[in-house]
């Protein structure tokens, strides 16, 4: 089991350029400042680094797909807390195209949680 009093907190936040995800990020830069906060998004139609502006210098930001197994192992094994936001959000879409809502909000959140289990 982890400590989480020591000196920096390791913050992974998934989807950190979204809406929610972002306001999130803020919010943690804000009353959290002892926390190190590692953003990963893939800046798909809901992401967009702008949302990060005002705080890119006091975070890491990775573009990246929460699929993408190798690199969630990496950044969830060099983290302590996991806070996953990204998804495919705009529902209407899976109408159309059902796959890309399949593949992020199920295999990537599984992804996810794999390598959270295996970092314990």
């Amino acid at each position: 089991m982890r400590h989480y009093n020591k000196i920096k907190t390791k913050v992974l936040i998934t989807g950190g350029a979204g809406f929610i995800g972002g306001n999130f990020v803020h919010y943690t830069v804000k009353n959290h400042p002892k926390y190190e906060i590692t953003v990963i998004d893939a800046l798909t139609y809901a992401g967009d680094t702008k949302t990060l502006d005002q705080v890119a210098d006091k975070i890491s930001f990775v573009q990246g797909d929460i699929c993408d197994r190798k690199l969630m192992d990496k950044l969830v094994g060099e983290n302590d807390i996991v806070v996953h936001f990204a998804a495919e959000s705009h529902n209407d879409n899976s109408l159309r195209d059902p796959w890309p809502f399949i593949q992020t909000n199920l295999i990537g959140t599984a992804t996810i949680l794999e390598a959270v289990r295996k970092h314990n």
